[in-house]
């Protein structure tokens, strides 16, 4: 599996301000790509930075916030409209229906668009070729936010989605060879419904990860500066550590041993 970092960017005011681009994350394995939490940008960005964004086949959008899901329409259009793929849209029930005051972000037409529509939640498992799907709710200001795993018969990508800390989400992540980070805030920033860098050494603890990728970032984080944080979190923990950067391709043209 190959990840493609169309973006690196979270939150209202990263977003707003594009200070770093928010278009997502796209995976790429021997049989299908998948387009992952498409923000704003995300069709454009899969144009210039991805070889063939023909080749997106699934859109999966974690949760309903602006930042993960504004482009999802967009990005359904390509795969349908201009390359005439069946399209799969997996996402979670607030991007669907809607939840509480969260309204949804796929319309009725859009989804009427894809082959197969299919709603993330608590234990729910799902296949895209050769990509077995598992989720579970994360603990966010969208209630239905989910986390995934994504696996192949060879690898095992977790992704550690918005969320408050807990350890009762840590498990889930067991035997992951890389475990992707959405981690917005920086060592000391601790917040509700988000992940900070201070948490990060539990979680890669119990997934004993080869690999850890950070992403995601907020205006704090960027403020405080990437590469401080690099040096705090390379001394708490084994597992190497990657700061994702706008257009990284993992593991791209070098080994893994060079991260």
């Amino acid at each position: 599996m190959e990840l493609h970092f169309l973006g690196t960017g979270g939150g209202r005011y990263v977003t707003g301000m594009q200070k770093r681009k928010t278009g997502g994350i796209v995976m790429k394995s021997d049989e299908t790509q998948i387009h992952i939490d498409p923000g704003p940008g995300a069709l454009v960005n899969s144009h210039e930075i991805l070889d063939s964004p023909e080749d997106t086949e699934a859109v999966l959008v974690s949760h309903g916030h602006g930042d993960h899901s504004n482009d999802a329409q967009p990005i359904i259009e390509m795969i349908v409209e201009a390359y005439n793929n069946a399209g799969v849209l997996l996402a979670n029930r607030t991007v669907l229906e809607g939840f509480a005051d969260i309204e949804k972000s796929v319309s009725d037409y859009h989804q009427g668009l894809c082959g197969s529509v299919e709603t993330m939640k608590e234990d729910s498992t799902h296949e895209i070729k050769d990509i077995e799907i598992k989720c579970q709710e994360m603990f966010h200001s969208d209630p239905k936010t989910v986390g995934f795993t994504l696996e192949t018969d060879e690898k095992k990508i977790g992704f550690w989605t918005d969320t408050e800390y807990s350890d009762e989400l840590v498990d889930f992540y067991k035997d992951c060879d890389t475990l992707v980070v959405y981690c917005s805030r920086p060592e000391g920033a601790s917040t509700s419904s988000h992940t900070a860098l201070d948490e990060v050494p539990d979680i890669v603890e119990a997934s004993e990860a080869d690999t850890v990728i950070l992403t995601h970032f907020g205006s704090k984080f960027l403020d405080e500066g990437v590469e401080s944080q690099k040096e705090w979190i390379e001394d708490k923990i084994d597992a190497k550590v990657v700061m994702a950067e706008d257009g990284m391709k993992f593991p791209g043209n070098r080994t893994l041993d060079a991260f």
